[in-house]
């Protein structure tokens, strides 16, 4: 069995608290990744060789936007996949998520 990609749980704080939610999350949790010890998951994950994507999750990812956004530039520059799971609670408006999207 190969691993095919990496689940990178940025933080487990998150603006709102989900029932169905998986992640023990909520506004006051902590723990966050730094960009540093991402750049080693990746590092690590691209010499296995057969991993071909990267999924950014939380808690709530946008919660630490620039290190998500290094993150997926990393990702990229490792020819990895990148995929981004959010509530989208930040997008109260189409010009909002334009934006930050």
């Amino acid at each position: 069995m190969e691993l095919k990609g990496v689940h990178l749980l940025l933080t487990y704080r998150c603006g709102v608290e989900c029932d169905h939610c998986f992640v023990w999350r909520s506004p006051n949790a902590k723990g966050t990744f730094t960009f540093k010890q991402v750049a080693e998951i990746l590092a690590e994950a691209r010499k296995i060789g057969s991993v071909s994507y990267v999924s950014i999750e939380g808690g709530e990812p946008f919660l630490y936007y620039p290190i998500m956004i290094k993150t997926v530039n990393r990702s990229v520059e490792l020819g990895l996949h990148v995929e981004v799971l959010s509530n989208c609670y930040w997008a109260t408006c189409v010009e909002d998520a334009v934006e930050w999207l």
